[in-house]
């Protein structure tokens, strides 16, 4: 818009078509298409897009002066042989000429121009016919008429455009450099002679060529010293000063100076024209006073406000159309994932309500029953209740509601009328004001209006004004309207009499309750001593009977006892009987080997008394045998 001086932007459907599930088999007698897939085609997701239409890209057709009064609007596009095929059909777009390329490098090669070359296509939606054709200067015929494809209320798929500059006259656009293109111009030859200028602005001179020593000096660095042969020249001339001729500067500097003022000057002009102030920038004098700067900061917005006005009405008409688009075209499924919200389909409702239909006879039919039998009615199934009140929107619902364009008018609407400026919406004092003169009005107003003495439209109308100019939006405005007159204050006499009576009525209840809850305690204590004497009584029954229970089962066990003693003692007499015998025969068995036993030992003692006799006298006859022999060998 702030280039071309027009902005157009096209709201387009797009569906992403896919191939899923098969086909119906072809009726009998009919044979199916060579290479036709068992397939059809289902949308499985849909957008609704915006698109920047290029601003030689677009037409509008017919002398309108106003945009209600535009009867046709043109896009153009270049398509390629594919493209045209795709398009028309194979019989319209191989038949299509292709007569431009935009590659210039193309253009200059005539092996490969005819490979890279498009058609020029107008795609025209003509509002008075509802239709949309497409032309081809290279065509005879139209190449596709299409009928409202869109469906949109104001047929065309574009907003109003977006204009620099409104001109009430005609729809041509023209930009904002025509407003102040004198002054670029002017802008353009001070920077260019500026330029020049600072070309020339060299530090150049002369000097004596007898002085050699001096091209040396300029080539020196820091702390440098050049030797010099002819030091009486230099001493003649009182320094090198006067040896050395530098080309004057003065002017052209003073020049370029005025000329850069001179720029700042037109530049402001420009400024000024465009409406942009320095504090917009971002660029202000530090001498400037607080004041100063406010003034300027909403001065220049109110410059901008036409166009930031026609920047928020563009892009509400923007999403208007798309809204347009989501109505009219989106698929329930669709709308479904993206705002995921969950309602009930039609159908579901409608078996839900059928269900309590019957159950709602179901229990009419056992009510007149019990009716006729002189018994109570049973209660109500849970869930019967649902049937006298309001069923629940479905999606069904919502989609004819969207669908229907009167319906959707006036229950959904875009407006910008909420939308505040940075201003005013950063601008925390004035709302404090505006707040401040609210509470005002209603302490000023509202004890009047709380005695009756005025009528609360008067104090709603004034704050309605302070909101208004405020511009604090439909909802403050909405909430204002709604309020009501207090109820007029009561008569004090009344009013003592009234709670007099009043607390007369409440200490009778409080007495009567008390009584109430008395009697009920009585009775309550009554019952209660009435069921700990049954308990008591039902207890000594119970201690009783196990008392008795006891008593049998102590005898019992004592004759069992008596008994078990009895039987001990008699097989204890048995069992030492038997072990006596025992016993006895045991020591008579070791009586016996006793004896045998001695008259063995004694046998043994006896032989072995004899060999003890025996080796003795052997031990003495070798004793005596071998002192012989020793004697005999001493001697």
């Amino acid at each position: 818009m702030l280039l071309a001086g027009r902005a157009v932007s096209r709201v387009r459907y797009i569906p992403d078509i896919r191939q899923v599930g098969e086909k119906e088999a072809p009726a009998e007698g009919i044979e199916a298409e060579e290479g036709e897939a068992d397939q059809y085609e289902e949308i499985a997701w849909e957008q609704a897009l915006c698109e920047r239409v290029q601003w030689d890209d677009f037409r509008i057709l017919g002398a309108a002066k106003t945009w209600d009064e535009v009867c046709a609007i043109a896009f153009k596009h270049r398509f390629t042989r594919e493209d045209c095929v795709e398009k028309f059909g194979e019989d319209i777009g191989n038949k299509i000429t292709m007569d431009a390329a935009d590659d210039e490098d193309v253009k200059q090669s005539d092996t490969t121009a005819d490979l890279f070359k498009t058609a020029e296509i107008w795609e025209i939606w003509n509002k008075d016919d509802k239709e949309v054709v497409w032309i081809c200067k290279t065509y005879a015929t139209p190449c596709k008429v299409q009928d409202d494809p869109m469906q949109f209320s104001g047929f065309f798929p574009v907003p109003r455009p977006l204009y620099a500059i409104e001109n009430d006259q005609t729809l041509i656009p023209a930009a904002l450099y025509t407003q102040y293109e004198q002054q670029a111009k002017e802008l353009n030859r001070i920077s260019i002679r500026i330029n020049n200028l600072m070309d020339a602005l060299k530090v150049r001179g002369i000097y004596d060529s007898t002085l050699t020593e001096l091209s040396e000096l300029m080539k020196a660095g820091d702390n440098e010293l050049v030797p010099a042969q002819n030091v009486a020249a230099i001493a003649e001339r009182s320094g090198l000063d006067k040896a050395i001729y530098m080309m004057p500067i003065d002017t052209i500097a003073s020049v370029i100076k005025y000329l850069y003022e001179q720029r700042d000057q037109t530049k402001q002009v420009i400024y000024e024209i465009t409406g942009i102030a320095d504090i917009m920038r971002g660029a202000t004098d530090a001498r400037e006073t607080k004041g100063a700067q406010e003034i300027k900061t909403q001065w220049g917005t109110q410059r901008l406000q036409r166009m930031q006005k026609e920047v928020q009405r563009y892009i509400r008409d923007l999403i208007r159309l798309k809204a347009e688009v989501i109505a009219e075209k989106f698929q329930v499924e669709t709308l479904e994932k993206m705002t995921l919200v969950k309602l009930p389909r039609q159908a579901d409702l409608d078996q839900q309500k059928a269900q309590l239909q019957q159950m709602a006879q179901q229990y009419q039919m056992q009510a007149q029953q019990a009716q006729q039998a002189g018994q109570q009615p049973p209660p109500p199934p849970p869930g019967l209740e649902k049937l006298q009140q309001p069923m629940p929107i479905s999606w069904e619902a919502v989609e004819q509601a969207m669908r229907d364009d009167a319906t959707r008018t006036y229950r959904v609407d875009i407006e910008t009328d909420s939308t505040l400026s940075a201003t005013q919406d950063s601008d925390m004092e004035g709302l404090q004001q505006v707040l401040t003169g609210l509470a005002s009005l209603m302490q000023a107003y509202g004890p009047a209006v709380q005695q009756g003495a005025m009528d609360i439209g008067m104090l709603k109308e004034l704050m309605l004004v302070v909101c208004r100019r405020a511009k604090m939006g439909t909802a403050v405005e909405d909430v204002i309207s709604k309020m009501k007159q207090p109820p007029p204050p009561p008569n004090p006499e009344a009013g003592k009499l009234q709670a007099q009576q009043q607390i007369e009525q409440m200490k009778n209840q409080s007495m009567m309750q008390i009584e109430q809850m008395r009697a009920q305690m009585a009775d309550q204590q009554a019952q209660r001593e009435l069921a700990l004497d049954q308990q008591r009584a039902q207890i000594d029954a119970q201690v009783e009977q196990a008392k008795q229970e006891s008593q049998a089962q102590q005898n019992a066990h004592q004759n069992m006892l008596e008994q078990q003693r009895a039987e001990a003692e008699a097989q204890l007499a048995a069992a030492l009987e038997s072990q006596k015998q025992e016993s006895q025969l045991m020591i008579e068995s070791m009586k016996i080997d006793f004896q045998r036993w001695k008259a063995e030992l004694d046998a043994a003692v006896k032989i072995e008394s004899a060999n003890i006799s025996s080796k003795a006298k052997l031990e003495n006859a070798a004793t005596e045998t071998s002192t012989a022999e020793i004697t005999r060998e001493v001697n």
